[in-house]
């Protein structure tokens, strides 16, 4: 599987072309963006990457969306709209390796629990999901579900009806790490691997293999998942 050479989040790209847009005088505080689909064209990227280009941005106070009316450009904080640009990412790539660092206390411990209690059933219904993984993400598709079906099996495997209500209750905000704009070839790529390697140790019932892959599988997610975060 190639990886890109660029892995930037496309959704990244627009909220700075929007800012551009504004810096420039193009657009000003009060106006109304363009139409989603509009903004689409103008910028030649998919709706859904505009989507999360405003969202972004109305998470950082720099535009806001009126039900039924639109997407305004608002004032920033303080006048200086790049200041409040790089709080906006600031806060996100905050945000986005809390998470992972949440996930690296609790899924490691799972894995190990679950390479003990797992039935060959279990295994067998997990080694579809990556192998379906490995097909979408080969095909240019994002894999994200399957990769979230993966991590949920295994809470299930571990014998404990808590973690996986806990993963299900968490699923929002685990998602995070897991958006479609943090999903890069390079990502994906890692995350498969893992996830084979994270097999084999379930079907030896390996559990200190199973604890050591998933926190290397977590940290290495991570830091693809910054890297492409990272405003540089």
């Amino acid at each position: 599987m190639s990886r890109q050479k660029d892995n930037k989040p496309v959704y990244r790209k627009v909220a700075r072309q929007i800012a551009e847009l504004i810096k420039s005088g193009e657009l000003k505080p009060g106006d109304k963006l363009p139409a989603e689909r509009n903004l689409a064209e103008k910028l030649n990227v998919s709706r859904s990457s505009v989507r999360e280009a405003i969202k972004t941005l109305a998470q950082g106070n720099l535009v806001e969306s009126r039900r039924g009316d639109g997407t305004y450009i608002k004032d920033p904080e303080g006048g200086d709209f790049t200041e409040a640009f790089a709080r906006i990412f600031a806060a996100r790539e905050k945000r986005i390796s809390d998470i992972f660092q949440f996930r690296r206390v609790i899924e490691p411990e799972m894995a190990a629990l679950a390479a003990v209690s797992m039935d060959d059933e279990t295994l067998d219904r997990m080694k579809v999901i990556v192998c379906n993984q490995q097909i979408q993400a080969q095909a240019g598709k994002n894999a994200g579900v399957l990769d979230s079906d993966f991590h949920l099996e295994i809470a299930r495997a571990t014998g404990n009806s808590i973690f996986p209500e806990m993963m299900v209750a968490l699923d929002r905000i685990i998602k995070e790490s897991r958006s479609e704009c943090l999903q890069t070839a390079e990502r994906q790529e890692i995350s498969i691997s893992m996830h084979f390697k994270l097999l084999e140790a379930f079907e030896n019932r390996d559990p200190e293999t199973a604890r050591m892959v998933m926190k290397q599988h977590i940290a290495e997610i991570k830091a693809a998942a910054v890297s492409a975060e990272s405003d540089t």
